[in-house]
Protein backbone atom coordinates (compact mmCIF):
# COMPACT_ATOMS: atom_id res chain seq x y z
CA UNK A 1 0.00 0.00 0.00
CA UNK A 2 2.97 2.25 0.61
CA UNK A 3 4.40 1.39 -2.71
CA UNK A 4 1.37 2.56 -3.99
CA UNK A 5 0.96 5.74 -2.24
CA UNK A 6 4.32 6.71 -2.90
CA UNK A 7 3.19 6.00 -7.21
CA UNK A 8 0.13 7.84 -6.56
CA UNK A 9 2.58 11.25 -5.43
CA UNK A 10 5.02 10.71 -8.59
CA UNK A 11 1.84 11.06 -10.02
CA UNK A 12 0.51 13.60 -8.91
CA UNK A 13 3.60 15.62 -9.40
CA UNK A 14 4.13 14.92 -13.00
CA UNK A 15 0.06 15.43 -13.42
CA UNK A 16 0.82 18.61 -12.98
CA UNK A 17 3.17 19.51 -15.71
CA UNK A 18 1.43 21.75 -18.08
CA UNK A 19 2.94 19.06 -20.83
CA UNK A 20 0.97 16.47 -19.32
CA UNK A 21 -2.19 16.58 -21.20
CA UNK A 22 -0.79 17.60 -24.69
CA UNK A 23 0.47 13.87 -25.34
CA UNK A 24 -2.99 12.71 -25.44
CA UNK A 25 -3.91 14.50 -28.06
CA UNK A 26 -4.48 11.59 -30.24
CA UNK A 27 -7.93 10.99 -28.40
CA UNK A 28 -9.64 13.94 -29.64
CA UNK A 29 -9.23 11.11 -33.08
CA UNK A 30 -10.54 8.44 -31.28
CA UNK A 31 -13.30 6.19 -33.26
CA UNK A 32 -15.21 5.01 -29.82
CA UNK A 33 -17.80 3.14 -32.21
CA UNK A 34 -14.97 0.59 -32.95
CA UNK A 35 -15.33 -0.41 -28.88
CA UNK A 36 -18.04 -2.04 -27.72
CA UNK A 37 -18.43 -0.89 -24.47
CA UNK A 38 -19.00 2.85 -25.59
CA UNK A 39 -21.32 2.16 -28.54
CA UNK A 40 -22.97 0.00 -26.15
CA UNK A 41 -23.38 2.74 -23.45
CA UNK A 42 -24.57 5.74 -25.89
CA UNK A 43 -27.21 3.00 -27.40
CA UNK A 44 -28.40 2.58 -23.73
CA UNK A 45 -28.82 6.28 -22.88
CA UNK A 46 -30.68 6.47 -26.20
CA UNK A 47 -32.73 9.86 -25.20
CA UNK A 48 -31.97 11.84 -22.60
CA UNK A 49 -34.57 14.74 -22.70
CA UNK A 50 -33.01 16.51 -19.30
CA UNK A 51 -28.98 15.74 -20.82
CA UNK A 52 -26.30 14.02 -19.72
CA UNK A 53 -23.44 14.45 -17.37
CA UNK A 54 -20.19 12.85 -17.85
CA UNK A 55 -18.80 12.72 -14.40
CA UNK A 56 -14.85 12.45 -14.38
CA UNK A 57 -14.64 13.76 -17.65
CA UNK A 58 -10.84 14.04 -18.09
CA UNK A 59 -10.07 15.26 -21.19
CA UNK A 60 -13.29 14.78 -22.83
CA UNK A 61 -13.55 12.75 -25.76
CA UNK A 62 -15.74 10.11 -23.84
CA UNK A 63 -18.07 13.22 -23.26
CA UNK A 64 -17.47 14.64 -26.30
CA UNK A 65 -18.98 11.33 -27.79
CA UNK A 66 -21.92 11.31 -26.14
CA UNK A 67 -23.21 14.41 -26.60
CA UNK A 68 -22.87 14.77 -22.56
CA UNK A 69 -21.79 18.34 -20.40
CA UNK A 70 -18.73 16.96 -18.62
CA UNK A 71 -17.57 17.56 -15.23
CA UNK A 72 -13.99 16.90 -13.08
CA UNK A 73 -12.36 18.81 -10.43
CA UNK A 74 -9.03 18.73 -12.57
CA UNK A 75 -8.88 22.37 -13.57
CA UNK A 76 -6.20 21.46 -16.25
CA UNK A 77 -8.02 18.40 -17.57
CA UNK A 78 -10.93 20.53 -18.10
CA UNK A 79 -8.72 23.46 -20.15
CA UNK A 80 -7.20 20.53 -22.20
CA UNK A 81 -10.83 19.21 -23.03
CA UNK A 82 -12.28 22.45 -24.22
CA UNK A 83 -8.84 23.10 -26.54
CA UNK A 84 -9.50 19.16 -27.69
CA UNK A 85 -13.44 19.75 -28.34
CA UNK A 86 -13.97 23.48 -28.25
CA UNK A 87 -17.91 22.74 -29.19
CA UNK A 88 -18.73 20.69 -25.78
CA UNK A 89 -19.25 22.49 -22.43
CA UNK A 90 -16.90 21.31 -19.55
CA UNK A 91 -17.09 22.25 -16.21
CA UNK A 92 -15.42 22.15 -12.83
CA UNK A 93 -17.82 21.48 -9.96
CA UNK A 94 -17.50 20.17 -6.94
CA UNK A 95 -19.96 17.27 -5.43
CA UNK A 96 -21.72 19.72 -3.52
CA UNK A 97 -21.91 22.39 -6.07
CA UNK A 98 -23.40 19.62 -8.67
CA UNK A 99 -26.01 18.53 -5.58
CA UNK A 100 -27.95 21.80 -6.09
CA UNK A 101 -27.54 22.20 -9.25
CA UNK A 102 -29.36 21.60 -12.57
CA UNK A 103 -30.33 17.93 -12.76
CA UNK A 104 -29.78 15.18 -15.33
CA UNK A 105 -31.60 12.14 -17.34
CA UNK A 106 -28.47 10.26 -17.31
CA UNK A 107 -25.12 10.29 -15.56
CA UNK A 108 -21.97 8.90 -17.28
CA UNK A 109 -18.90 7.61 -14.98
CA UNK A 110 -16.38 5.77 -16.63
CA UNK A 111 -13.39 4.34 -15.19
CA UNK A 112 -13.56 6.80 -12.57
CA UNK A 113 -14.42 5.53 -9.50
CA UNK A 114 -11.24 3.38 -8.66
CA UNK A 115 -9.57 6.79 -8.43
CA UNK A 116 -11.77 8.13 -5.54
CA UNK A 117 -10.72 7.76 -2.03
CA UNK A 118 -13.49 6.21 0.27
CA UNK A 119 -14.70 9.63 1.69
CA UNK A 120 -14.96 10.57 -1.78
CA UNK A 121 -16.28 7.88 -3.35
CA UNK A 122 -19.36 7.78 -0.95
CA UNK A 123 -20.17 11.73 -1.34
CA UNK A 124 -20.00 10.70 -4.86
CA UNK A 125 -22.81 7.82 -4.35
CA UNK A 126 -24.94 9.74 -1.89
CA UNK A 127 -24.87 13.12 -4.30
CA UNK A 128 -26.09 10.78 -7.31
CA UNK A 129 -30.10 11.09 -7.20
CA UNK A 130 -29.63 14.50 -6.11
CA UNK A 131 -28.15 15.07 -9.58
CA UNK A 132 -30.63 12.74 -11.43
CA UNK A 133 -34.05 13.75 -12.97
CA UNK A 134 -37.06 11.97 -11.80
CA UNK A 135 -36.52 8.12 -13.55
CA UNK A 136 -32.78 9.60 -14.58
CA UNK A 137 -29.87 6.41 -14.33
CA UNK A 138 -26.76 6.62 -13.43
CA UNK A 139 -24.48 4.54 -15.99
CA UNK A 140 -20.92 3.28 -14.69
CA UNK A 141 -18.30 1.17 -16.60
CA UNK A 142 -15.54 -0.61 -15.11
CA UNK A 143 -12.67 -2.30 -16.61
CA UNK A 144 -12.11 -5.93 -15.53
CA UNK A 145 -8.33 -5.19 -14.14
CA UNK A 146 -7.84 -8.55 -14.23
CA UNK A 147 -8.95 -9.66 -17.42
CA UNK A 148 -5.97 -11.71 -19.46
CA UNK A 149 -6.28 -8.64 -21.94
CA UNK A 150 -6.07 -5.79 -19.92
CA UNK A 151 -2.62 -7.40 -18.23
CA UNK A 152 -1.49 -7.97 -21.43
CA UNK A 153 -1.96 -4.18 -21.95
CA UNK A 154 -0.76 -3.17 -19.01
CA UNK A 155 2.34 -4.71 -19.63
CA UNK A 156 2.46 -3.18 -23.20
CA UNK A 157 1.96 -0.04 -21.62
CA UNK A 158 3.39 0.39 -17.88
CA UNK A 159 1.28 2.96 -15.87
CA UNK A 160 -1.99 1.57 -17.26
CA UNK A 161 -5.02 -0.57 -15.01
CA UNK A 162 -2.79 -2.54 -12.22
CA UNK A 163 -0.26 -0.67 -12.49
CA UNK A 164 -1.87 2.98 -13.06
CA UNK A 165 -0.26 5.06 -9.83
CA UNK A 166 -3.99 6.81 -9.91
CA UNK A 167 -6.03 3.89 -9.12
CA UNK A 168 -6.98 4.35 -5.64
CA UNK A 169 -8.56 0.77 -5.65
CA UNK A 170 -8.03 -2.06 -8.22
CA UNK A 171 -10.50 -3.97 -7.56
CA UNK A 172 -11.81 -7.21 -9.53
CA UNK A 173 -14.92 -7.16 -11.41
CA UNK A 174 -17.02 -8.77 -8.50
CA UNK A 175 -15.94 -6.54 -5.54
CA UNK A 176 -16.55 -4.01 -7.64
CA UNK A 177 -20.32 -4.86 -8.53
CA UNK A 178 -20.50 -5.64 -5.03
CA UNK A 179 -19.89 -2.07 -3.69
CA UNK A 180 -22.08 -0.52 -6.61
CA UNK A 181 -24.97 -2.78 -5.79
CA UNK A 182 -24.86 -1.79 -2.32
CA UNK A 183 -25.60 1.60 -3.20
CA UNK A 184 -27.95 1.80 -6.12
CA UNK A 185 -30.31 -1.37 -7.90
CA UNK A 186 -28.03 -2.65 -10.74
CA UNK A 187 -30.97 -2.89 -13.27
CA UNK A 188 -29.18 -4.04 -16.55
CA UNK A 189 -25.12 -5.13 -16.77
CA UNK A 190 -23.37 -5.18 -20.26
CA UNK A 191 -19.88 -6.52 -21.04
CA UNK A 192 -17.84 -5.01 -23.95
CA UNK A 193 -14.80 -3.97 -24.51
CA UNK A 194 -12.68 -1.37 -24.21
CA UNK A 195 -9.21 -2.39 -25.22
CA UNK A 196 -7.55 -2.56 -28.41
CA UNK A 197 -8.87 -0.37 -31.47
CA UNK A 198 -6.44 -2.17 -33.95
CA UNK A 199 -8.32 -5.31 -33.61
CA UNK A 200 -12.08 -4.66 -32.90
CA UNK A 201 -13.09 -8.43 -33.30
CA UNK A 202 -11.07 -8.58 -28.85
CA UNK A 203 -14.70 -7.03 -28.45
CA UNK A 204 -15.91 -10.95 -27.97
CA UNK A 205 -13.56 -10.67 -25.00
CA UNK A 206 -15.70 -8.54 -22.98
CA UNK A 207 -12.75 -6.55 -20.93
CA UNK A 208 -15.19 -4.35 -19.23
CA UNK A 209 -18.84 -4.47 -18.19
CA UNK A 210 -21.47 -1.56 -18.10
CA UNK A 211 -23.83 -1.33 -15.05
CA UNK A 212 -26.94 0.56 -15.67
CA UNK A 213 -27.96 1.50 -12.31
CA UNK A 214 -30.71 3.42 -10.50
CA UNK A 215 -31.23 4.93 -6.79
CA UNK A 216 -32.68 2.53 -4.18
CA UNK A 217 -36.00 3.81 -2.86
CA UNK A 218 -35.78 6.10 -0.14
CA UNK A 219 -32.63 7.59 -1.32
Amino acid sequence: MGVMRNFRKLFNFIHESDNYYSQYSHVRKLDLNRLGIYSNLKKEIGDAPEGILDFGSGLGYITNYLGAEGVDINIKAVAAARDFFPGTKFMVKTVKELSEGKKYSAITCVNVIEHLEDGQRREWFEAVPKILADGGKLYVVYDSMYHPAQLLSGLIHPGMLLTDPSHVHCWTQGQFRKILGENFDIVKEKPGNILALFLPLTNIFASARMYVCVPKKGR
